[in-house]
């Protein structure tokens, strides 16, 4: 079933490409490594790797929840 799924997926032509691509999101998405490294990871720019994440409806924040309401916070009172 993993294969059939890495073969299908659409972003890639060979198959370890499209490996590497599930292997540094899923990295990066557990917070083992950063975007730039995965972008690294994939040979591409952390500008055009955020965009692919962004179009797959990937959403990733270096911040958690917390961190999230706290900057929130912290904009409001400027």
């Amino acid at each position: 079933m993993k294969t059939v799924v890495i073969e299908k997926f659409p972003l890639f032509e060979k198959y370890e490409k499209k490996e590497n691509f599930f292997i540094a999101v899923g990295l990066l998405f557990t917070r083992q490594i950063t975007l730039a490294k995965a972008a690294e990871l994939l040979e591409m720019t952390r500008d055009d790797f955020s965009t692919v994440l962004k179009l797959m409806g990937l959403e990733y924040s270096y911040l958690n929840e917390e961190e999230i309401e706290q900057e929130k916070k912290i904009s409001e009172t400027l």
